[in-house]
């Protein structure tokens, strides 16, 4: 009896089997298991058709006592499109000559440009929050920002130079806090450093511009490590600013399975495909080293596609 003659014979929608039947079908059952080796090998793709007939066995004989487990649906094909950057949204205009251009950082609610200087102990730190931050300090002292209330409270740094710090809600929904190091650990250096606070976002060196549909940046940290995250844990996309190129990926990179030569921008390029992501290493424009890794979801053409969006901007002086 073929499969569907079976179906038709004792599917869903047969008649219902008699009791004489159904005791003839076990017993059937019964001698076939007594008769068979007891170590037999099933080839893997024979073994798949027995177990879809042994389903079609258990709805004709109701009660046997095995389940039906429904085959896994395939995943959905991810859709590349146009991808955006935060940019931080305020500059410091007239930064002192001993600060450095800001490095930026970001996550969900916060988003900082840090000034380093040349000495290492006086540095400013310039955030923008969502929401009132969060201060350590257990007394502050009351100022006036542009005509707004603000505070100056001093910020425990054990070991490390005096750090103190003025947070005041710039407009409503945007808080925004300057931390002074060293000389700029002062309350008349942080209000000088307010004034020349204003409205000019800035573009963060690093950046994505194609990723997959409703993918968002979760993160980015010093303008070298920018993460998008879809709606799974494993819906990653990380890309990583390196100094130099590693020769040999293949050793290098965890759980690496085989690697590939492709071309990104028209450079040569080593994908890798490892045991759960591709990974990636390409030059972009400008001549900078970058670490692409994302899911295996993503075919190679969409892992190059995405790999010629990503630029990193030379820093200012």
């Amino acid at each position: 009896m073929n499969e569907i003659n079976l179906l038709r014979t004792h599917g869903p929608d047969a008649p219902e089997a008699s009791t004489e039947t159904l005791r003839l079908a076990r017993d059937r059952l019964a001698g076939e298991f007594t008769t068979a080796p007891a170590r037999r090998t099933v080839p893997p793709l024979r073994r798949r058709t027995l177990l879809v007939a042994a389903g079609a066995a258990v709805v004709a004989g109701a009660g046997v006592g095995l389940a039906v487990r429904p085959l896994d649906r395939p995943v959905e094909p991810l859709t590349l499109v146009a991808a955006t950057t935060p940019e931080f949204p305020l500059t410091l205009r007239s930064r002192p000559a001993t600060l450095s251009p800001p490095r930026y950082s970001y996550a969900p609610g916060q988003f900082l440009a840090v000034y380093l200087s040349r000495s290492a102990t006086d540095d400013v730190y310039l955030s923008v929050w969502d929401n009132r931050p969060a201060r350590i300090a257990k007394t502050s002292r009351p100022v006036a920002v542009a005509g707004r209330p603000a505070e100056i409270y001093e910020e425990p740094n054990p070991g490390g130079p005096r750090r103190l710090a003025m947070s005041w809600e710039r407009r409503p929904g945007q808080w925004v806090s300057l931390t002074g190091h060293g000389m700029f650990a002062d309350d008349a250096a942080l209000l000088r450093l307010a004034e020349h606070v204003d409205d000019e976002p800035q573009q963060v060196p690093l950046r994505v511009r194609l990723a997959p549909r409703g993918w968002r940046v979760a993160m980015f940290k010093d303008d070298t490590i920018l993460t998008l995250r879809g709606d799974s844990p494993d819906e990653t996309l990380t890309v990583q600013v390196v100094p130099h190129r590693d020769p040999d990926l293949l050793r290098n990179v965890m759980g690496a399975r085989e690697e590939r030569r492709v071309t990104v921008g028209g450079r040569e390029a080593h994908l890798i495909r490892t045991d759960k992501i591709w990974f990636l290493q390409t030059e972009v424009s400008g001549g900078a080293v970058v670490n692409l890794q994302l899911p295996l979801r993503l075919s190679v053409d969409q892992v190059v596609a995405i790999a010629e969006q990503i630029s990193v901007t030379p820093r200012r002086p």
